[in-house]
């Protein structure tokens, strides 16, 4: 029965484990390994490019020592942003939602200076005010003034750190681009029309909507763009030097706030959001921004891959070497999700088929270690425990009984005639009688303390734990009152139907008890049942004297 319900579950276990990689594909159990493997292999990609045309002018620590506490006069920002007129295209990667105080005509100065510049982007984002959502942009006039609007919104994944950002998002619809493909869209002539640019959300949205996830393509060693410190670029550079590159202005100095913990940074004192925005220009420039699988199209991959892989597996014959056939292909999986990120620039993480690849894997080995072992120690034919089981497993049982003072009983029980019956009936009709009368047995005889097997030939024995004589011969008496009630036909039989003896030997173990002694002494109470005339119950001469004494 046991095998019989192994080999069901091991056809299904391909369709199980499926079920299970959606399963946890959709519940994002195992999505800090597919962000384990993300991280691992941004850290290997390493930046082979120093001519890239970005430059990022950095609000760092230097920049305030120098000019005074933040938030600086608008008026540097005009001059810098005049400075930066030869630029391909400026990111202003700057909150400037707020009026000056007490110097509305600050305000005017920046806006004026974009209007000259004309190819300028600035930020909106989302954020909460009070209870509502709202969409922080720019004062209009410089919103008016700027090129175009790009949203700085960076989605967290659950351990706090950004890998991916959207190309299109916005407050009731995704309709503003982001900001570094903003920038990059006007550093190549596309300009955003003022209806795309003033656009404001519909009615009174209350949910920030992104659409075309792109992973964050950072990359180790250099970074694939020159930063150059806010009070040099006004001051020191010359604006050739800005000619014809594309510009990112931005905080970097810790004490205001704009930094975040990426990949590259996750364990010390994280990355600038401007930054972030520099690498994922760098990516939309060289058209390197990885596109992560959609929840379901993942889910539906995973679910595939095991699915295929572990019938196909599952086909491979050879014992010892399935379990490096397993590992072998989990690995294969791995190298796939590598390709695939590298070359194809799209992210499927592999990790969750690998780990049930490769519990698949676990499962058939000891499956077939264990159904190995089950044939060492089972009777083909009967499907019983064989001779060689029995003896292993009677020693201990007889010790255990020893140390404990109680008694075990032992009944082996043998088929009448049945020599008689194979030369009438035909050999194979004797297989069917050893067949059900291992059938009856293990319907007698089915709990965990009860040991069933064919002995040899047409002799079975019974192994009864903590069990008396008087309970012994009473299970071996229903047993044989079971089997002739059958009335399975023996023409050769004086009784004319399958009948049998049993002999029983039931006590305390002594010390000098061991297996083969009270095998003997069961085999010598079935040569007196025999004698007796078949079909019928003896237990030892002992056992025998010690119920005529009761």
């Amino acid at each position: 029965m046991l095998t019989f319900y192994r080999d069901k579950i091991l056809r299904l276990l391909p369709f199980l484990l499926a079920l299970l990689a959606a399963l946890l594909t959709l519940s994002g159990l195992l999505l800090r390994l597919d962000f384990w493997l993300y991280d691992g292999l941004i850290r290997l990609k390493t930046n082979h490019e120093q001519n890239s045309d970005i430059v990022v002018v950095a609000v760092d620590e230097r920049s305030l020592s120098e000019l005074g506490r933040w938030p600086w006069p608008r008026e540097y920002h005009a001059q810098l942003v005049d400075k930066l007129s030869q630029a391909r295209a400026v990111g202003l990667d700057i909150v400037l939602a707020e009026a000056s105080h007490n110097t509305p005509e600050s305000d005017q100065a920046l806006a004026d200076a974009i209007r000259r510049n004309g190819k300028v982007i600035s930020p909106v984002f989302p954020e909460m005010q009070g209870n509502r959502l709202t969409e922080t942009r720019p004062l209009p006039n410089i919103a008016a003034a700027s090129a175009g609007l790009g949203h700085t919104d960076y989605e967290l994944d659950n351990d706090g750190v950004i890998r991916r950002v959207y190309l299109k998002a916005g407050l009731g619809s995704p309709h503003h681009p982001n900001f570094a493909q903003a920038v990059l869209d006007l550093a190549n002539g596309q300009r955003q029309s003022e209806q795309q640019k003033m656009a404001m959300p519909p009615g009174e949205p209350d949910s920030w909507l992104r659409e075309d996830p792109v992973m964050v393509p950072y990359l180790s060693g250099p970074p694939p763009f020159q930063q150059v410190s806010y009070i040099d670029a006004l001051n020191e550079l010359p604006a050739s030097f800005f000619a014809g590159k594309i510009v990112l202005v931005g905080a970097t100095a810790t004490g205001l706030g704009d930094i975040h913990s990426t990949p590259l940074s996750a364990n010390n004192r994280g990355m600038p959001g401007v930054e972030i925005n520099a690498f994922l220009l760098h990516g939309l420039q060289t058209d390197n921004t990885p596109m992560p699988l959609p929840l379901g199209w993942k889910a539906a991959i995973n679910a595939l891959a095991i699915l295929l892989l572990d019938l196909l597996l599952s086909r491979y014959k050879h014992r010892q070497g399935i379990l490096p056939a397993y590992l072998l292909a989990s690995c294969g999986v791995l190298v796939l999700s590598v390709l695939l990120l590298t070359l194809a620039s799209v992210f499927w993480s592999g990790v969750t088929t690998a780990i049930l690849l490769w519990l698949a894997g676990s499962i058939r080995f000891v499956s077939r270690q264990s159904k190995l072992l089950l044939q060492a120690n089972t009777d083909g034919l009967t499907s019983l425990y064989n001779r060689r089981h029995f003896d292993e497993v009677l020693a201990p049982v007889l010790d255990k009984h020893r140390a404990a003072g109680k008694a075990l009983a032992l009944l082996i029980l043998d088929v009448d005639n049945f020599k008689g019956y194979n030369d009438h009936y035909g050999h194979y009709a004797g297989d069917l009688i050893l067949q059900r009368l291992a059938q009856e047995l293990q319907a007698s005889f089915s709990t965990r303390r009860h040991v069933v097997a064919r002995l040899g030939g047409e002799e079975f024995g019974v192994l009864l734990e903590e069990c008396g004589l008087d309970q012994a011969v009473a299970a071996a008496e229903d047993f044989r009152l079971r089997l002739a009630a059958l009335e399975l036909p023996h023409l050769k039989s004086p009784l004319r139907k399958v009948t049998c003896s049993i002999g029983v030997a039931a006590r305390v173990p002594d010390p000098d008890d061991s297996g083969r002694t009270f095998y003997e002494d069961a085999d010598s109470a079935l040569y007196i049942a025999k004698r007796s005339g078949r079909n019928t119950v003896s237990p030892t001469p002992a056992g025998r004297a010690l119920q005529h004494q009761r």
